[in-house]
């Protein structure tokens, strides 16, 4: 088995974590939609405390990532919107592939996108969103499902052939389950 290449975070994000990512998210979507951030309206998108809100504010303000006072409305600095902004790109690259070409249920893929969008690296980021909007042009895809039933057995061989060759199924039960998996 081979190792998977670790990838360094971007660094101008600063190491920060899921969380933190996700409040700049959130700020970043207040602050497009109603001009500025409220520590309540932020506490009901992340589904947190108010006091959990305040702290992950002062950290964020200690940062440089937004301008916060207690009790005043939230905005991002230049370099916590150019991080918001980012995020949020990711998280509308990879729901609307979830949506649109995996065709999931909006609250899945929403949550999905969620997760993703902390560690796919941006070159990654990049390709992914360029297919998606190459895949979004275009209707010769958008009745897969059907195309991938018609065709699934050879696609279930040719994988199995794959994984074969990397000798990672050495009997007819590992191909049976990699059929179970992709009915």
């Amino acid at each position: 088995m081979t190792d998977c290449p670790s990838h360094d975070r971007d660094t101008e994000k600063k190491s920060l974590s899921p969380v933190l990512e996700n409040y700049l998210e959130i700020i970043f979507l207040e602050e497009a939609k109603d001009g500025a951030a409220r520590a309540s309206s932020i506490a009901d998108a992340a589904k947190v405390s108010r006091s959990t809100v305040t702290s992950t504010l002062k950290t964020l303000k200690a940062m440089g990532l937004v301008k916060y006072e207690p009790y005043s409305l939230i905005h991002l600095t230049r370099e916590g919107r150019l991080i918001g902004r980012d995020i949020t790109h990711r998280h509308v690259i990879f729901r609307e592939f979830f949506e649109q070409v995996l065709q999931l249920e909006h609250e899945e893929a929403d949550a999905v996108a969620c997760e993703l969008e902390h560690v796919v690296p941006t070159p990654v980021i990049r390709r992914w969103g360029q297919f998606v909007l190459y895949m979004l042009n275009r209707d010769f895809w958008k009745n897969w499902q059907e195309d991938y039933q018609a065709e699934r057995k050879e696609l279930i061989r040719t994988m199995a052939e794959t994984f074969q060759n990397m000798g990672s199924l050495d009997n007819q039960n590992e191909i049976k389950e990699l059929a179970r998996k992709y009915r």
